[in-house]
């Protein structure tokens, strides 16, 4: 019983490691390509880019936070033991 919870320590670990790399890389690249793609467009450069840079950084830290909330509030869910 217990290798099978370590495996599933180990699984879930995984799977949220894979999760932030997703979390980080695609709304910060995805957002500067936009605002890269569209300073061109419109002849905008940088405010665009910068524009997209900070999007994306804000969306990433947002879904970061919420991804690893229920790891930091874990111990927040076991009872009390002083009584």
């Amino acid at each position: 019983m217990k290798n099978t919870k370590n495996t599933f320590q180990t699984m879930y670990a995984i799977s949220v490691a894979w999760q932030l790399g997703f979390f980080i890389v695609v709304p910060i690249a995805g957002f500067i390509f936009l605002g890269y793609y569209f300073d061109k467009k419109f002849g905008t450069t940088p405010y665009l880019l910068l524009l997209g840079l900070f999007a994306g950084i804000v969306i990433t830290v947002y879904e970061v936070f919420h991804l690893l909330e229920p790891l930091l509030n874990k111990d927040n869910d076991k009872p009390n033991a002083k009584h």
